[in-house]
């Protein structure tokens, strides 16, 4: 069984799941509609009108599973946004000769809501003659629920494939329950329960025995996932049974409770795995223009699966400027792994993700099969700029697949590997500084500077190539992005879910992209101005520095513009300037040109409107999915894969530059400087004074008295 937590919806005739719901006790609904009594009164008050209900009902052919589900709802998680179309209104038939029964789609679920606040409701242990459960194992765990909730503990007396008699741990205690199994299918039913316990105080323990590691984890499964999208840990879990239950449980039977709690949320790796390729085929089917790729070894193990939207695919092509960074960050789920992401910048410079692949690891193969992937999901691209880190594999792979594409490094990264291999800030803040120009002769400058501070330095960068890492030299324009930050974007937004089945994981970036397209697309017809807000800003700013401009006019088309002893020419007919700036650049104000018509179609409002017009749809539950037999039935086993020993680390080691040392004076205790440069007074220790023995205190060799040394004896000259 699946246990989805519930969210807030926006029907208000729907009610919350409980676990009694669950478990197959009828909810308070169903007992007002057909006259049931409260069964959270005293239990003997209603054994009477219990045992004539039951009576009624013996009578009546109906099915059993027709009763416990009468009178119940059930509530979905909806991903489409209010003002976008539902699945129904633009649903695109699939089309199959024949149809399979995907295995394990019932008891799939995403368990995913990026928008909406996760209730934690109390879970309904109510247990009372005459009740109805689905099967002995359902019995034993509401029993299980019903023990923690009232702090005893029970042993079974009587139990075979038709009896389930548990009683109190106590042997003298008079608590007991008696369940026969129904006639027909697996129905248990409670004939006698004495709600009543004897047990000395003394007798309770805080270490529950029916505390187990799946009771657990079905408690904590409706509060799994937090209102900011972090995961419950295990010390979470220990403090939630100790406030709910008054239970001291281990820190190792917390742990498992969570990975149990994470199946009944998430689903398991391997439903992941194999319902894999059915939901690609249905997102294919869902999303016209999607392109998915899934790889598996000959012994049919997972190796690679690639994923590009559809509506993402179109928008770059149509409205995105030409710069894709890419990058790679670890898995943490239980057979780790790699996701390849590749992303670029919309002209209000938003993040606009393009890709998404998951592989064993960062290597040439990886890197390569990823590659081909998204160049057979946007085609040849003109002017086409890659951004990456300084990693061997991205770099050969990008020469390999796209030759006609230029490759450059982040800025970022190659300053931190020049701090890493010199140790000097200063060094990095010059590069920096000069990577960033526009002008080359700037340039010059700057790497003068950096050559007469450090050679050595010097030298690396031009060994690394200055078209690589500088924005002058770079053969096609990089516009604004000098580092990989958007796509470490992208990974920072998954940091909590990485952990998460395959499947699971793929359906949060779709469902996020879903949620990003809608909001932005809404912003975007929102703006007043005919530029996007971020590059009208930028033109302000631009415009008051123009009125400190003189402009002289060449002709029509050519002006020459001076500030501070600077010079630039401007080309207005064939939109360039020695600044290199342009189209944002400075241009002249006196003639009251439209500079709207002289900036980049990327920056302005209707380009950005339809980067994000065609909306992303949702999938549905996999039990919904149709899908041809020959996808549906396909194997997709776990991949090779080998954890190390102990416990798996969720973060990453930070850099020697990332990690923040705070120097601190021995002399006064203050920090900012050592003892050597401190000019405040030594500092004064108020605490208690360890008392040391006279034999082990250091005496002047002189006087041999305590306190002080030969240097500064009082007996020192009469000696001498």
């Amino acid at each position: 069984m699946c246990g989805v937590p519930p969210v807030a919806v926006d029907h208000e005739d729907l009610v919350e799941p409980q676990f009694g719901d669950v478990f197959g006790c009828r909810n308070e609904q169903y007992n007002e509609q057909n006259n049931y009594p409260n069964p959270e009164v005293d239990n003997e008050a209603n054994n009477e009108q219990v045992n004539d209900r039951v009576d009624d009902l013996q009578n009546v052919d109906e099915d059993p599973a027709q009763i416990e589900t009468r009178g119940r709802h059930v509530q979905g998680v909806s991903c489409t946004p209010l003002d976008m179309p539902g699945p129904s209104e633009v649903r695109y038939n699939v089309t199959a000769s024949a149809t399979w029964v995907i295995p394990g789609a019932d008891s799939y679920s995403f368990g995913i809501d990026t928008t909406s606040t996760l209730a934690t409701p109390e879970p309904r242990t109510m247990i009372y003659k005459g009740q109805f459960f689905p099967s002995k194992k359902d019995l034993k765990r509401l029993v299980g629920h019903f023990a923690m909730h009232h702090n005893f503990e029970w042993k079974v007396k009587r139990s075979n494939k038709t009896t389930l008699h548990p009683v109190c741990i106590i042997d003298d205690c008079t608590w007991k329950l008696r369940a026969v199994r129904r006639d027909e299918g697996t129905y248990f039913q409670v004939r006698s329960f004495v709600n009543e316990h004897s047990c000395p105080l003394e007798e309770i323990h805080r270490r529950h025995r029916q505390a187990s590691a799946v009771i657990i984890g079905e408690v904590v499964a409706p509060r799994f996932q937090q209102h900011d999208s972090r995961l419950m840990r295990p010390k979470d879990v220990i403090a939630d049974m100790k406030t709910m239950y008054g239970i001291q449980i281990m820190y190792s039977k917390a742990h498992d409770a969570l990975q149990y709690a994470l199946s009944l949320t998430y689903g398991t790796h391997e439903e992941a795995f194999q319902l894999l390729p059915s939901f690609a085929y249905v997102l294919e089917q869902q999303n016209p223009g999607t392109i998915t790729d899934l790889q598996c070894t000959d012994d049919d193990k997972f190796l690679y699966f690639f994923m590009s939207l559809g509506s993402s695919i179109r928008g770059f092509r149509r409205c995105i400027r030409p710069v894709i960074a890419v990058d790679g960050t670890h898995l943490k789920g239980r057979f780790g792994g790699t996701m390849f992401v590749a992303t670029a910048q919309d002209g209000n410079e938003q993040v606009y993700p393009i890709a998404f692949g998951y592989g064993d690891s960062e290597n040439n193969l990886s890197w390569e099969w990823f590659l081909e992937c998204l160049r057979g999901a946007l085609g040849n691209i003109d002017d086409l700029v890659f951004i990456s880190d300084h990693h061997p594999s991205i770099e050969a792979g990008i020469s390999k697949v796209f030759p006609y594409a230029t490759h450059t490094i982040c800025c970022w990264h190659f300053g931190e590997n020049m701090k890493k291999r010199f140790h000097r800030k200063d060094v990095v803040d010059i590069m920096n500084d000069a990577a960033r120009l526009y002008s080359e002769l700037k340039y010059n400058r700057h790497m003068e500077e950096l050559r007469k501070l450090h050679k050595a330095a010097f030298d690396y960068a031009i060994a690394a190539g200055p078209h690589k890492w500088s924005r002058v030299h770079c053969p096609q324009r990089r516009y604004r992005l000098m580092t990989t930050n958007v796509a470490e974007c992208i990974n920072s937004c998954l940091k909590f879910v990485r952990q998460l089945p395959m499947m699971t994981l793929a359906e949060f970036i779709r469902n996020m992209l879903q949620k990003w397209f809608h909001d932005r697309h809404a912003a975007a017809r929102s703006m007043r101005h005919q530029l996007t807000d971020v590059a009208h800003l930028v033109i302000l700013k631009r415009v008051e520095k123009c009125n400190y401009m003189t402009v002289n006019p060449v002709d029509w088309n050519i002006f020459s513009v001076k500030l501070k002893g600077n010079q630039w020419t401007v080309n207005l007919r064939l939109k360039t300037c020695t600044c290199n700036k342009f189209p944002n650049g400075p241009f002249p104000m006196e003639r009251n040109l439209d500079y709207t018509s002289l900036c980049a179609d990327y920056y302005k409002r209707e380009t950005l409107i339809d980067a994000y017009s065609v909306p992303i749809m949702p999938v549905g539950h996999p039990s919904s999915w149709v899908v041809p037999s020959d996808i549906a039935s396909r194997v997709v086993l776990n991949p090779k894969s080998k954890r190390q020993s102990g416990r798996p680390m969720k973060g990453r080691h930070a850099s020697s530059s990332e990690r923040t040392t705070t120097q601190s004076c021995r002399r006064c205790g203050q920090s900012g400087h050592n003892s050597r440069r401190c000019s405040n007074p030594p500092m004064v220790n108020e605490g208690p004074s360890i008392s040391v023995p006279d034999e082990y205190r250091r005496k002047c060799s002189i006087c041999h008295s305590i306190g002080h040394n030969k240097q500064t004896c009082p007996e020192k000259d009469s000696t001498v």
